[in-house]
């Protein structure tokens, strides 16, 4: 198995979690002798957070990445029981903040780990360790009574808070948010807006349908096309007059996000801005989807 890092322009993003603290954690599972995927089987933990059918082989006997953890880690079990955090697929080790406290989140959901006292241990090792480098793992919403855990920066509010089930475009914003919180500098202020415009292209994409949504002109929107994309989803989702203001309000909301991201002198207004037209589109996309409703707790 291939534990080269493997790194990405996300990769370059700012990085306040160590390894030192990524490590405590990581021999805590191994001490403790406790598996990460909780009651399930190692791919269908990963499953929940990664499409493994877009992700690579190691074995070439197998196409994809669920073919070869299957294969190693249910069939056969002759992987370490750490290798997830090694493997350069997932670059838990080295790769963007949000992406290790996404992982970490999913080890104590409901689902995954049910017995309250191993949540409670896991939460206490993950704080201790992560609490250092300004962040924390906390309760956020219920399902069944039972907490579902987030991460939460020490100067912000929740990082990862209602997630819409569009794996990408969650990660996306996630790290858009994480980004938002340790920018300093322009150019990191930049990168934000570039994080905005991915996650509209990204949620054009998952919600975009051209037999459902006619477009308002006759060119073909490329896959790219965010802005054309999303005025013809608010053109047919909400049509008529009664819907006038969320129409105008989910137009507004994309001009806001596209152009503040071209702004030459960007600063943290600037990228907050664009950060919250471009959470505003999401969520607005999300309940049309159906992927917001009333929470039963």
């Amino acid at each position: 198995m291939d534990r080269t890092p493997m790194t990405s322009d996300v990769d370059e993003a700012p990085k306040e979690i160590s390894e030192v603290t990524r490590r405590a954690v990581i021999d805590h599972f191994s001490i403790a002798k406790l598996s990460w995927a909780g009651r399930l089987q190692d791919d269908e933990f990963l499953a929940r957070l990664y499409d493994l059918s877009k992700l690579p082989s190691y074995d070439y006997r197998y196409q994809d990445a669920a073919g070869d953890i299957y294969q190693h880690c249910v069939r056969n079990s002759d992987w370490e029981s750490d290798w997830v955090f090694y493997d350069r697929r997932f670059n838990l080790m080295y790769g963007p903040d949000a992406e290790f406290l996404r992982f970490l989140c999913e080890t104590v959901h409901p689902v995954v780990r049910p017995a309250d006292d191993e949540v409670s241990t896991l939460v206490r090792v993950y704080n201790e360790a992560l609490t250092p480098d300004g962040y924390q793992v906390v309760a956020g919403k219920t399902i069944s009574g039972k907490p579902i855990f987030v991460a939460q920066s020490a100067r912000r509010a929740v990082v990862f808070e209602e997630p819409t089930g569009w794996q990408k475009v969650d990660r996306q914003l996630q790290e858009m948010r994480l980004r938002l919180d340790s920018a300093e500098t322009e150019e990191q202020y930049q990168g934000v807006g570039l994080l905005c415009r991915e996650a509209l292209i990204s949620v054009a994409q998952e919600v975009y349908d051209p037999a459902r949504h006619p477009l308002i002109d006759a060119k073909t929107p490329s896959d790219t096309d965010a802005k054309r994309m999303l005025e013809a989803i608010f053109e047919a989702e909400l049509k008529g007059s009664s819907n006038e203001e969320a129409r105008a309000h989910a137009k507004a909301a994309v001009r806001l996000a596209l152009a503040l991201q071209h702004k030459r002198f960007a600063d943290f207004r600037t990228a907050a801005l664009c950060a919250e037209g471009t959470w505003s589109v999401v969520n607005m996309l999300a309940i049309i989807a159906g992927r917001r409703g009333r929470r039963l707790t």
